[in-house]
């Protein structure tokens, strides 16, 4: 079994900003041996385009295809533009979604800060005929407390909801108007379907990885940062894209473009990066001490069992506030800013790294609290062997009882040698982390 593993990086701002792409087959054997990387450059083709984008396809030796879609202008025109390069497959994939990957997505759903009635039918959804318009209630139920939140947070800033608007303009436009009405329910009613799918990050976690390692522990001094996305048997890790938006003129020191490897149809971030030199990672947080409260556990009013940090579907989803300081943060100093003041719903931790300080940072991430966690630090949290310029926290519930594991370990007999390529063929097939992408 093979994965496309994207490593990628934004040159400086610029308008002749370009992106270079690593490309790592991730072959699952007995072996560790360190898997190939190769540059996305030497195997990229140019499939479609359109006035504001243009749909690449990278097919490295033995890799899954990667598409890479460019996109500019308004963010409708960049929506529509995406809906017209890629609409068979977003059509798709918005099947796939609720067809035959429901049951294991309603299987999946974290009952914690559901409504009793909602968690009953989740519990009871067996078999795809249930299953169904189960989801479709969750995702919806979601989609009403946050709404507004989002609105407010995005209107004037990323405008994603004009966004997803286009995407379904420009599909419904390609595959025409029968075939919209008859497969996808008519344009409006495939906007409100792309929405309500971009909600579904937050009922589920994640359980991921994420490395930063800087001046002594890399052989250039410069900062080399992973991020290993593990999401499970769900249709994403089949339906892996880059979308890199190039924007349009903006004030003071936002990035002129900014790059999400992500899936068909959505607008949210899970991974990302921009021109301005910022990067970002994520894995979702099962304790409170993360985000700075005294206790691992804390049960006010409601009881998390998965974890036990305060959380609140009433607010602005983890995909969409990181969308917006992926669009908008030249660093990861105005990145914690705009999480700081977001209205925060569920728990993760979240790195940040930017070329400004060569730094990397673990924000503890939770509804009325954040913490930052520095190289200084993080070992009081996760219990892991502490390494001088190297912050991690793998892929298991934090803190780990074990003072070492895999991940430690392969860091620590790297630390001063650790390159980008080392990084990116060595460690998520080390750790067993990146079943989806790193």
């Amino acid at each position: 079994v093979s994965f496309l593993s994207p490593c990628c990086r934004l040159l400086p701002r610029g308008p002749n900003c370009v992106m270079r792409c690593v490309l790592a087959s991730l072959c699952i054997s007995a072996a560790l041996d360190p898997v190939p990387i190769h540059s996305a450059s030497q195997y990229v083709e140019t499939v479609a385009t359109h006035p504001n984008g243009v749909l690449q396809m990278v097919k490295a030796p033995d890799t899954q295809p990667l598409p890479v879609l460019h996109l500019k202008g308004t963010a409708a025109q960049r929506g529509e533009a995406a809906g017209v390069l890629m609409a068979e497959t977003i059509a798709t994939f918005a099947d796939k979604v609720f067809d035959d990957y429901v049951v294991a997505l309603v299987q999946s759903v974290d009952l914690h800060g559901l409504p009793d009635w909602l968690a009953t039918l989740i519990k009871q959804a067996v078999g795809k005929k249930v299953a169904v318009p189960v989801l479709t209630k969750a995702l919806q139920w979601v989609s009403q407390r946050q709404d507004g939140h989002v609105h407010a947070a995005h209107d004037n800033s990323t405008q994603i909801f004009d966004e997803m608007a286009g995407i379904a303009k420009g599909v419904c436009d390609t595959l025409g108007a029968d075939a919209c009405q008859s497969r996808l329910g008519g344009q409006q009613a495939f906007t409100d379907r792309i929405k309500i799918v971009n909600y579904l990050p937050e009922l589920i976690r994640m359980s991921c990885s994420m490395v930063g390692a800087t001046k002594t522990a890399t052989t250039h001094g410069s900062l080399v940062q992973l991020r290993s996305l593990d999401f499970g048997a769900v249709p994403f890790s089949n339906y892996g894209m880059m979308v890199v938006h190039h924007q349009e003129a903006k004030e003071g020191e936002q990035p002129d473009a900014f790059a999400m490897v992500s899936f068909p149809g959505f607008v949210g971030a899970v991974t990302g990066l921009n021109s301005a030199g910022l990067v970002q990672s994520e894995k979702v947080s099962y304790n409170a001490r993360s985000a700075g409260y005294n206790e691992t556990c804390i049960k006010p009013g409601g009881v998390d069992v998965y974890g036990c940090v305060p959380g609140t579907y009433d607010g602005e989803g983890v995909p969409f506030v990181i969308r917006r300081f992926l669009e908008t943060a030249p660093t990861k100093a105005a990145a914690e800013d705009i999480i700081h003041d977001a209205k925060r719903t569920w728990h993760v931790y979240l790195g940040l790294g930017d070329s400004t300080t060569q730094e990397f940072d673990v924000v503890g991430y939770a509804w009325k609290q954040t913490k930052t966690w520095t190289n200084a630090d993080i070992a009081n949290l996760t219990n892991q062997t502490h390494i001088k310029d190297v912050t991690y926290v793998n892929m298991h519930v934090q803190p780990r009882s074990q003072h070492e594991d895999d991940l430690s370990r392969a860091l620590e007999a790297q630390a001063g040698q650790i390159t980008g390529d080392w990084m990116a063929s060595y460690v998520p097939h080390a750790t067993g982390s990146g079943d989806v992408h790193h």
